[in-house]
């Protein structure tokens, strides 16, 4: 008996694009949102091509942005503007 060869797969899942980034499905329905990750839809199911997994895992990633809550308390922790403490001298 002949043992069939294995086929590298070209697209995998979102659960299978997680672990082989070690990233949550959440996390990787993200990136499909935001165009960070491609992904092809065949029927219901979502597949996310293997080359785009090892473009995305070559790329530099920036922080993620700060979102409104956190740039609010930022800005009230910062001290006072020098045209302010100028204003208030006068």
């Amino acid at each position: 008996m002949t043992h069939p060869t294995e086929i590298p797969k070209i697209l995998v899942s979102k659960r299978d694009a997680a672990l082989a980034l070690s990233l949550s499905v959440r996390t990787i329905e993200n990136l499909i949102s935001r165009k960070e990750l491609v992904s092809r839809r065949v029927g219901r199911r979502t597949l996310i091509p293997v080359s785009s997994l090892e473009a995305f895992a070559r790329r530099d990633h920036a922080s993620p942005s700060p979102t409104k809550r956190t740039q609010a308390i930022e800005n009230a922790n910062e001290p006072e503007s020098a045209a302010g403490e100028d204003a208030a001298a006068k």
